[in-house]
């Protein structure tokens, strides 16, 4: 593992913070600074509480090691070692015995398909014992690799597996991601995707499957393209109660109690930023107590100006 990046006091990113990892998530941790020496010249970090990013990545890697607040000590990457060794200059160090000796280092990184947890602890003769389990995020286990050795030799051997992971030709099982359109725009181009596999015979649901969007949203699209009939069953029927009903007892003011904007004409103005929040994502619900308007209004509303995005699915299938 380096430390391969870094982030000072004032938000801004030092090193390769767009290192290409693939397949790995990065682990985070804060290191302390020490602050400027008094007769030393200030380095650019000195006494800075600073984020870094750690990875095994293929990097040249400096001799230095650095102990973040959390008690983990990584290597950094040259690059990274130049930029922080400044604020080191002229600290002496502690003496062997005051030293806290880390004697286990516990780490756990991953990302979607693969999780990676690594055990290292100080043995006997000063030797390192380490042990490197793979699995998947549900805890699968898909390989293990232990060993013990000198902890001198730990820079150099991470060197040799990052080459071999470089210049090897192993290749891994592609991992199908399933589509996720849910709540996007139709783009001229998926407008003609589901027009050729819907000639090709493709049913709602697998059109559903194959494109990342609702059944629902699919049926409603294929009609507006005059593909299909009108979805009927997708809209409420209308209810039909055995006892004629009562009048409504609430009146205008008591609605506007619940939703301030009940029964009030539509603005240009209200249309235009309805349609940019549903854009931005806002769910049905939200869009109803932000406009003080009941979920039937905004979703028929949302229907008529044509607007695009999550709550605009939620309308078509709340029934427009």
């Amino acid at each position: 593992m380096l430390i391969y990046a870094f982030r000072d006091a004032r938000g801004v990113w030092h090193g390769d913070p767009d290192a290409a990892l693939p397949g790995i998530e990065p682990g985070r941790g804060v290191l302390t600074l020490p602050s400027t020496v008094p007769g030393q010249g200030p380095g650019a970090f000195d006494g800075q509480r600073v984020e870094v990013l750690y990875a095994g990545c293929d990097q040249e890697a400096s001799e230095a090691t650095y102990r973040l607040d959390s008690g983990e000590t990584f290597l950094a990457t040259w690059h990274v070692h130049e930029l922080l060794s400044p604020a080191y200059r002229g600290v002496a160090a502690a003496p062997a015995a005051a030293q806290d000796a880390t004697t286990t280092v516990r780490l756990e990184v991953g990302g979607p398909h693969r999780r990676y947890n690594l055990h290292a602890e100080l043995v006997a003769e000063g030797r390192v014992e380490i042990k490197v389990v793979v699995s998947s995020p549900d805890g699968v286990i898909h390989g293990e690799l232990a060993g013990e050795l000198d902890p001198r030799d730990l820079g150099e051997i991470g060197r040799h597996l990052a080459s071999v992971a470089r210049t090897a030709s192993f290749t891994a099982p592609p991992v199908e991601a399933k589509a996720t359109n849910r709540g996007q725009a139709w783009t001229p181009e998926a407008v003609t995707q589901l027009q050729e596999r819907h000639r090709a015979g493709k049913s709602p649901e697998q059109l559903a499957e194959e494109l990342g969007r609702s059944e629902n949203s699919i049926r409603w699209k294929l009609h507006g393209l005059k593909l299909a009939p009108y979805p009927g069953d997708l809209v409420p029927a209308p209810r039909t109660p055995a006892e004629r009903e009562e009048p409504k007892a609430y009146t205008v003011e008591d609605k506007r109690r619940v939703y301030p904007n009940a029964y009030k004409p539509w603005e240009p103005a209200d249309e235009q930023r309805l349609a940019e929040r549903c854009a931005q994502g806002v769910s049905l619900l939200d869009l109803s107590k932000e406009f003080g308007r009941n979920e039937g209004a905004i979703a028929s509303r949302l229907v008529k100006i044509q607007a695009e995005g999550p709550a605009a699915e939620e309308a078509w299938e709340y029934g427009g």
